[in-house]
């Protein structure tokens, strides 16, 4: 491809993740191979103002008429000016903590809210990025997580999100209203951050979810994660450790699902999970090669909502990167 006819193309991948899963409910074991992720990624510049971006996950389409359904984000972006831009398109919702924040190919064991929030919505961005680089707010319009609806819904999400580089730290934050039926929202508060100090590395996210009319708007319906990690054998070896935790103690678990505040994680769920893993990245200087292997624990015995015995999973995998253009 040609510096005349590469279409501005700056990043052009394909990324692929292979497990071997094993888990353990009580005297039953289930095991098996499966291909986790395929993943197709681009992104350039139309113009000098205009860029774009675009990824699809290629092992989630059933047909060519819900291919929005499996497209991650999809938008066009205008650079007003060296500080300001304008996206439209199929977003991200912009809502804070670390491991949202994360590509889902990256995430191997994870909370009740990452596995239940529908995280891709059409709308657009207004992002504003200081001076220095060092942080980006962005205020966001879309179709809300919760409208369930292909077209027209009348639901929307509103939100307001901070983004930061700092020596030590990378705070992701925000402020979000998910309308969940029309005029009631859900509102929370979205606080993480990495952090690095050397070769110790990691992140801790507090995630507040509540409705305006509720009497505790604080510590009653939550989700807690935190991650602390090792590095070592020159950046090729990572060894951590991780916790969460997700209840919701905002209302009695028997209430009438149309009457619930929080419709992802209901009422009487009581989820707790932590674990450990290593990830390897054989091939010098590039992480486009990665091995990894964890085990995790997920308790949900103590939860009204789907009551489970407790489930112990032990996995190997194997992720590779295609660049076939990265500038």
């Amino acid at each position: 491809m040609t510096k005349e006819n590469d279409y501005g193309i700056k990043n052009l991948r394909l990324e692929a993740r292979v497990d071997f899963d094993c888990y353990s409910q009580h005297d039953s074991l289930y095991s098996g191979f499966t291909g986790r992720y395929l993943n197709f990624a681009i992104a350039g510049d139309l113009t000098g103002n205009l860029y774009y971006a675009y990824r699809q996950r290629l092992n989630k389409v059933q047909s060519f008429n819900n291919w929005f359904d499996a497209t991650d984000y999809l938008y066009l972006g205008w650079r007003i000016t060296d500080n300001l831009s304008w996206t439209f398109g199929k977003e991200v919702i912009a809502m804070g903590g670390i491991e949202y924040d994360l590509a889902p190919i990256d995430v191997y064991f994870h909370s009740e809210f990452w596995n239940q929030f529908n995280c891709y919505r059409f709308g657009t961005n207004f992002q504003y990025t200081t001076k220095d680089r060092k942080n980006t707010f962005t205020f966001q319009f879309t179709n809300s997580p919760y409208d369930n609806n292909v077209f027209f819904s009348n639901l929307y999400n509103y939100s307001l999100h901070w983004r930061a580089v700092y020596k030590h730290f990378g705070p992701v934050c925000s402020i979000n209203m998910y309308e969940y039926r029309k005029g009631t929202y859900q509102n929370v508060i979205a606080l993480g951050t990495t952090f690095n100090f050397g070769p110790v590395v990691g992140y801790f996210d507090f995630t507040n979810r509540a409705n305006g009319g509720q009497k505790d708007f604080f510590f009653k319906d939550i989700t807690v994660i935190g991650k602390i990690g090792y590095v070592f054998l020159k950046e090729k070896m990572h060894f951590y450790v991780k916790a969460g935790y997700d209840i919701n103690d905002s209302q009695p678990y028997t209430t009438p699902y149309d009457e619930v505040y929080d419709v992802c994680i209901l009422p009487g769920t009581d989820i707790k999970f932590y674990g450990g893993g290593l990830e390897f990245f054989p091939l010098k200087d590039s992480k486009d090669l990665r091995l990894h292997a964890f085990f995790a624990v997920h308790d949900a015995s103590d939860s009204m909502v789907n009551e489970a015995p407790i489930t112990y999973q032990g996995n190997l995998g194997l992720t590779w990167k295609l660049n076939f253009i990265k500038k």
